[in-house]
């Protein structure tokens, strides 16, 4: 019984990251600001196949990596729903830029961040 539990709360976490991932719709995010997903009834099945092949993907992760997208998103959600905001804001602006944007910004990134752990 522990199996089917994990995967299901694995599969939640998958959903509320895709839907982390690709935006918040806001009347939904206003009514229910502690629900970061939809249950699964309420998806059409686009959403449902784009939310297992996300699952899919999660499950093919090296133990590590799966750990670590766990505890990045325990992180997100202790985040206040501003900073939560923030964040979705960001990354919508980051999903914007061209590819080579998207490079000198991650260059400048992990400049900076190297520069954090000296």
């Amino acid at each position: 019984m522990a199996r089917p539990m994990r995967i299901a709360s694995v599969l939640l976490a998958t959903l509320m990251v895709a839907v982390l991932a690709h935006g918040v719709d806001e009347a939904r995010a206003q009514r229910h600001p502690e629900r970061l997903a939809r249950s699964w009834e309420e998806m059409s099945a686009a959403e449902r196949q784009k939310a297992l092949r996300n699952f899919q993907r999660y499950q093919s992760l090296p133990e590590s990596s799966r750990r670590r997208m766990d505890q990045s998103y325990e992180n997100y959600k202790r985040l206040d729903p501003r900073e939560r905001e923030r964040v979705q804001r960001n990354y919508q602006k980051y999903r914007q830029m061209s590819p080579e944007q998207r490079r000198n910004f991650e260059q400048k990134y992990k400049r900076w961040k190297g520069g954090k752990q000296k």
